[in-house]
């Protein structure tokens, strides 16, 4: 998968979390509705992974300091698409 395509999957997962939220917040004795947010967590803490791993963090919080404040090193998202 490419930068887009792994990007496209947590925003997706993101969506779908947040969209079931919302769903909890109202019916939140629902077991299904519980089983399927806790499946997407799985798949948004993976996809999160599997992108941070290639391409580093999505936010500066997740930003290891360890070497500095690193978040800006490279180019951004828009300077590398042409």
């Amino acid at each position: 998968m490419n930068r887009n395509e792994m990007l496209r999957k947590v925003q997706e997962a993101d969506f779908v979390l947040y969209d079931t939220a919302l769903f909890l917040d109202t019916h939140p004795t629902c077991q299904a509705a519980l089983e399927f947010f806790n499946q997407y967590q799985k798949v948004y803490t993976e996809a999160v992974a599997d992108y941070e791993a290639q391409f580093g963090p999505l936010v500066a919080i997740d930003t290891d300091t360890s070497q500095g404040w690193t978040w800006v090193q490279g180019p951004w998202p828009w300077e590398t698409e042409a």
